[in-house]
């Protein structure tokens, strides 16, 4: 009996160790929502950042301030981009009308672009390095949307919403803008 009782107690003391241990890195949810409610306030479309960031919640769970925050973000606007991406592709491959066919090829280009703008993003912040091109890439990327919003601007037929699509990703990258500014306001006061 004494066997036992000396072993339960030491599994419950390791289970307690590797609670405390993994618990230490995180930080408290409300922390994480008050810091990302803080980051959404800052853009120009509050409530939509919100309905993004909070259905997003558990990603941010392991983040560690703003370099943690900013990946995050600019990782789901990677995945955003390449969403829209690959359903131009499908409209390009499923359209008939050549109008339509040079508009999404067109834009699934500025998309293609766009995905490699994040994806050097995505590298410099994982390297701590060039951080003062972040907002290079980042400014890069808007212009790629723009081109693609541009293409639908200029006849108002768009069976495919393309037009909500560029203003969807178009919050994603506010949303990158903002949390990779706020990581380069604090890298420069350090």
């Amino acid at each position: 009996m004494a066997f036992s009782l000396d072993r339960i107690i030491f599994i419950a003391l390791i289970t307690l160790a590797i609670s405390v241990t993994s618990s230490l890195g995180r930080r408290d949810k409300s922390d994480i929502e008050k810091d990302l409610r803080d980051l959404c306030s800052q853009t120009n479309r509050t409530k939509e950042c919100l309905s993004i960031i909070k259905s997003e919640l558990n990603t941010f769970q392991d983040t560690d301030g703003s370099k943690g925050v900013a990946g995050v973000v600019i990782d789901l606007a990677i995945a955003k981009a390449r969403e829209i991406h690959d359903y131009l592709n499908r409209l390009y491959g499923g359209s008939k009308d050549e109008d339509l066919k040079f508009k999404y090829i067109t834009c699934s280009k500025n998309y293609n672009d766009a995905n490699r703008n994040l994806g050097l993003v995505k590298k410099m912040l994982d390297s701590n390095r060039n951080y003062r091109f972040i907002a290079v890439e980042i400014n890069d990327t808007v212009q790629e949307l723009k081109g693609c919003i541009l293409e639908f601007s200029k006849d108002p037929f768009d069976p495919a919403h393309i037009r909500d699509r560029n203003k969807e990703f178009g919050l994603y990258l506010e949303i990158a803008t903002v949390s990779t500014n706020r990581l380069l306001q604090e890298k420069n006061r350090n």
